[in-house]
């Protein structure tokens, strides 16, 4: 918050007709008639949330003033991060479920008193972060000891697939650093295409081929391939380690709802089916 007296030195009212903020900032003039020899305090309070570095903030005042109709006040200075971190992002690229994250993040206190590291979470299921160097309370008697840390992240469990959209809380006394984390957690085994679709619901059986392959080229076996819920047959065929071809025969008028092609492979903890659809 800033406090502006503004005078009126002449010999007639001032009257105020607009205050216009730059932004992140309130202001407020009272009286917003200003008698000849008398003033009125202009509070101004500027949020600071977010915002770093240089900040050079204007708060118009307009009035029935003919000589300076216009008047310009002035917020400036430089906000300091209380801590710096650094990467500003993580980004994991593509994973498969069983990748392993390791990822480091450095944090830095940047204030002029002893900043203390209070905890850390992860919004990230399967992925958690703990502090690997510093943030000791054994080294609070030596504050220079306490203007760094490492925080760490690793992997507690499988990945889930689908898109990764979460953050890093690092919990200071100074407040909280969220550190943005993304990436995209791809089956092990894909299926092209991942919906068998038929235009209608044809009598006679219909061929379909349906491509799996692993999403990393590692090896693995096709067991067993079956229609649930609906007639028909599957063919299995090794394409190459990394790859099989399933040719399926199906009698489209039998397909029931919630039907679908049960395939067991050796990828124990990925589910593989696929869905028939029709359109």
């Amino acid at each position: 918050m800033r406090e502006f007296i503004l005078w009126n030195r002449g010999d007639s009212p001032v009257q105020i007709s607009k205050i216009k903020n730059c932004c992140g900032v309130e202001s407020t003039i009272i009286p917003m008639k200003i008698l000849p020899g008398s003033n009125a305090v202009c509070t101004s309070i500027f949020t600071t949330r977010n915002r770093y570095g240089k900040q050079d903030k204007q708060i118009l005042i307009a009035s029935n003033d003919r000589k300076n109709p216009y008047f310009e006040l002035k917020i400036v200075g430089t906000l300091l991060k209380p801590v710096e971190f650094s990467p500003r992002w993580i980004r994991l690229g593509n994973l498969m479920p069983d990748s392993i994250v390791s990822e480091t993040i450095s944090a830095t206190n940047l204030l002029d008193r002893v900043v203390e590291f209070q905890s850390v979470e992860s919004t990230i299921t399967g992925v958690q972060a703990h502090v690997v160097d510093g943030g000791d309370d054994s080294a609070s008697e030596n504050p220079e000891q306490r203007r760094s840390w490492s925080i760490e992240l690793s992997t507690t469990e499988e990945l889930q697939p689908g898109k990764i959209n979460g953050q890093i809380q690092l919990h200071f006394s100074s407040g909280t650093v969220n550190v943005p984390v993304i990436g995209t957690v791809k089956p092990i085994i894909q299926i092209v295409p991942e919906k068998i679709q038929f235009t209608g619901r044809p009598a006679k059986e219909t061929e379909r081929l349906v491509m799996l392959r692993s999403g990393d080229g590692r090896t693995f076996e096709v067991f067993s391939a079956k229609l649930a819920k609906g007639e028909g047959s599957v063919v299995i065929k090794r394409l190459a380690d990394d790859r099989w071809q399933l040719k399926l025969m199906v009698q489209p008028d039998t397909i029931q709802p919630g039907a679908s092609i049960i395939i067991k492979t050796s990828i124990e903890s990925q589910d593989t089916n696929l869905i028939p659809r029709f359109r």
